[in-house]
């Protein structure tokens, strides 16, 4: 991933409050591209926001 892309994704998840470094995006997501990332972020989130619902009904 490029800085830009780096960039990009950062802002991206600052927007809904998942704030990231450029290290911690380098570490989890250095071999995929900025689509794939997100994707894979956003598939996490919901995955997360899912079980936090059914635990509390």
């Amino acid at each position: 991933m490029t800085l830009n892309e780096r960039n990009i994704f950062i802002e991206e998840m600052k927007k809904i409050g998942d704030v990231w470094t450029q290290e911690q995006v380098m570490r989890v997501y250095e071999h995929q591209s900025l689509q794939e990332a997100l994707n894979d972020r956003w598939s996490s989130l919901t995955e997360f926001v899912n079980t936090i619902e059914r635990i509390l009904n």
